[in-house]
């Protein structure tokens, strides 16, 4: 394969990336965020091998393939069983509108571009341009934990920060050692089954998930 396409394709999957962060937030049904998440995780485990093969660095296909695997096939399964199983309304319900959502979204694009721009860590690494990429998809996390108001949508958020923080990780040091992302895969697919008995939980206590509903809890 011609050695300068494949960074040009590493990059393009790059910007996919990143617009597929923006339909996340822009997603008006819980079914179309976690197909949102799905492909964002598919894109990831791409860049990551693609990385892997091109840079001679082959521990990272194992996390590349866990990647494929856990997030992009079995944790979407899991929220898509737990939504059937509750009878979970399939819209979004968010404290902010969909479209001053994107609002924020662009601009922690920018802000996240303006505070790793002046480094000079973008200079020391083959592919330091992903590192506002990464910074904006911990953003966008962040920014979806605040505003949706269902605890499934809040736990989505949670994992868009975890696959910033794995493409950080990635395109820095070209990963961590294998047993801690082997690990981290595995934290995050118990924190997802562990979401889903505690949702189950929530929801007998007060017949509803949304996350206004707990402020009724007194200490």
């Amino acid at each position: 394969m011609n050695t300068e396409f494949v960074p040009s394709l590493i990059h393009f999957f790059g910007m996919m990336l990143l617009i597929v962060s923006f339909w996340m937030l822009a997603a008006p049904q819980i079914g179309a965020s976690i197909r949102a998440y799905a492909t964002h995780s598919f894109l990831l485990a791409l860049i990551t091998a693609f990385i892997a093969l091109t840079n001679h660095v082959e521990h990272l296909l194992i996390p590349a393939f866990l990647t494929l695997a856990l997030k992009t096939i079995l944790i979407p399964q899991v929220f898509f069983r737990i939504i059937r199983r509750l009878g979970i309304r399939k819209e979004i319900e968010s404290y902010v509108n969909i479209p001053f959502t994107l609002l924020l979204a662009v601009l922690l694009v920018f802000v996240s571009f303006y505070v790793t721009g002046e480094g000079k860590v973008l200079k020391s690494v083959s592919f330091g341009e992903f590192i506002p990429l990464a910074v904006s998809t911990i953003f966008f996390g962040m920014l979806m934990m605040t505003t949706r108001k269902k605890a499934i949508n809040q736990v989505l958020g949670l994992l868009l920060i975890e696959n910033g923080l794995f493409l950080m990780g990635v395109t820095i040091t070209f990963g961590m050692p294998l047993l801690v992302e082997i690990g981290v895969f595995f934290d995050a697919l118990v924190g997802v089954v562990i979401m889903g008995v505690f949702v189950f939980k929530i929801r007998g206590a007060f017949e509803s998930i949304d996350a206004d509903d707990m402020t009724v809890l007194k200490g």
